[in-house]
């Protein structure tokens, strides 16, 4: 088997190698110290399993890597969890940090049975027909907490022909082009980071670039892409609200969505563009990772429909028809 130990401890990370050398003959093995060189090798060389330090788990920027290893079959173990805890939020199997031999086998079993074989579903799916979309409709998408594998089945039924979409996901870190790169294996659509001054595009799907600047679109015609350096907005930057009010007067073409996500961005950005006449849709709570967001826009009256994440592709681009009346 090929292994992958993260951990910050040079120390740990030999007593887990030893651990594994005890039961898996003919192992290879990378050490690793940081998520960013994590990402990338497991992008890269897909081993059979990471194993992850409870530390860098639970990192915001973790939920990428999460995402990677289930649409990749990878498997994780999440190393020194609290006493009593079996799986992390992710669902990954977790071990003590005193764990013997016999208990990190065992949890790398379970991982790698639980998740072998299991690829990005994209490739075989069917989009809604795009042949009487609207050019002039725009498609706002916001997310945080449980966002990324959330986004991928969104945007898994999205094609070149789609409306121009922007996005806000709140990632952590130096991890937007991780983040483009899993996202563009989920769609045929071409995903890009946003760049000021750039015309929007069929086809295209852009993401906020960084933690520096808001992504926001102007409200003249063409419409282009906006990236401003003010402070943070609902506590965040990018923020989605910023996203969601830049495009108020742009509303009666908008078709704007929030996913899953702890707190309550986008939820007054949704809430505005609703009442100003554009298709606003919310997750539900059933398939929510946290239904924080979404919640709160409901609750504010900005939520048009609630839907589960796999109902909610297909349901923005019926709202881009021609036929679609906001």
């Amino acid at each position: 088997m090929h292994f992958l130990i993260t951990h910050q401890s040079a120390v740990l990370q030999a007593r887990i190698l030893a651990q594994l050398k005890q039961q898996f003959h003919g192992l290879r093995c990378i050490l690793k110290t940081s998520l960013t060189d994590t990402y990338d090798l497991a992008e890269h060389h897909s081993p059979d399993c990471v194993i992850i330090s409870a530390d860098l788990a639970s990192a915001p920027e973790f939920e990428l890597l999460a995402t990677l290893f289930k649409i990749m079959g990878i498997g994780c173990v999440i190393h020194g969890a609290e006493p009593g805890c079996k799986t992390s939020p992710w669902g990954f199997p977790v071990v003590a940090e005193a764990c013997n031999e016999s208990q990190i086998a065992a949890a790398v079993r379970q991982a790698t049975i639980s998740l072998q074989g299991q690829k990005s579903s994209s490739s075989g799916q069917k989009s809604t027909s795009t042949k009487d979309l609207d050019p002039r409709k725009l498609i706002l998408i916001g997310a945080s907490t449980g966002g990324i594998d959330a986004l991928c089945r969104v945007l898994q039924h999205f094609s070149d022909k789609s409306p121009p979409t922007l996005i806000v996901q709140h990632t952590g870190g130096g991890f937007s082009g991780s983040l483009i790169r899993l996202l563009n294996g989920a769609t045929t659509a071409h995903v890009c980071e946003a760049r000021k001054g750039s015309e929007l595009q069929k086809g295209h799907i852009y993401l906020a670039p960084n933690g520096r600047s808001h992504l926001s679109v102007t409200a003249q015609q063409p419409p282009t892409i906006d990236l401003r350096s003010d402070d943070l907005v609902s506590g965040h930057r990018p923020s989605i609200d910023a996203l969601f009010q830049s495009a108020s007067r742009l509303a009666p073409h908008i078709v704007a969505t929030l996913l899953t996500g702890m707190g309550r961005d986008g939820a007054k950005g949704l809430t505005d563009l609703s009442r100003n006449g554009a298709h606003t849709i919310g997750q539900d709570e059933a398939t929510s990772v946290v239904y924080g967001m979404p919640r709160v826009a409901m609750e504010l009256g900005g939520v048009r429909e609630q839907l589960p994440i796999d109902a909610i592709g297909p349901a923005i681009l019926r709202a881009c028809l021609v036929r679609a009346r906001a």
